[in-house]
């Protein structure tokens, strides 16, 4: 059983099957060092995450864990600020297709650094998946 530096349990994550785990949050990281450990072990699997900021954060520790945080072999982690996106929105563009699009945009490329690190196996139906 593998556990996360945190003691949680990451038995869900089964190699070779790409996933993506997306988290709500409404406040700041009450345990940076923690999370910071586990975001890096995470990279051993083929697991993207995706943090959607609600409400008023703040957003500081987040935004590092997004852009900068080191000794990780690949960038599994995207903060995506909803209010942000919302507000920033013209008049008649759709807000929640922005938002949709922000949050995904960088699945494809963390999908395929995993596949080149031999994390993801292509075969039947998912090589579709990337080649779209």
């Amino acid at each position: 059983m593998t556990q996360s530096p945190s003691g949680r349990n990451l038995a869900f994550i089964r190699r070779n099957i790409y996933h993506i785990l997306v988290i709500i949050a409404d406040g700041q990281v009450t345990n940076e060092k923690a999370t910071r450990r586990a975001i890096v072990q995470a990279c051993q699997y083929p697991l993207s995450i995706i943090v959607v900021g609600v409400g008023d954060g703040p957003w500081d520790m987040m935004k590092v864990f997004d852009e900068s945080l080191p000794k990780r072999p690949w960038d599994n982690f995207h903060f995506v600020e909803l209010h942000d996106i919302l507000r920033e929105t013209r008049v008649g563009e759709d807000g929640e297709l922005a938002f949709a699009v922000q949050s995904l945009l960088e699945i494809p490329d963390q999908y395929n650094t995993c596949v080149k690190l031999g994390l993801v196996r292509r075969s039947g139906s998912t090589s579709n998946i990337a080649a779209t």
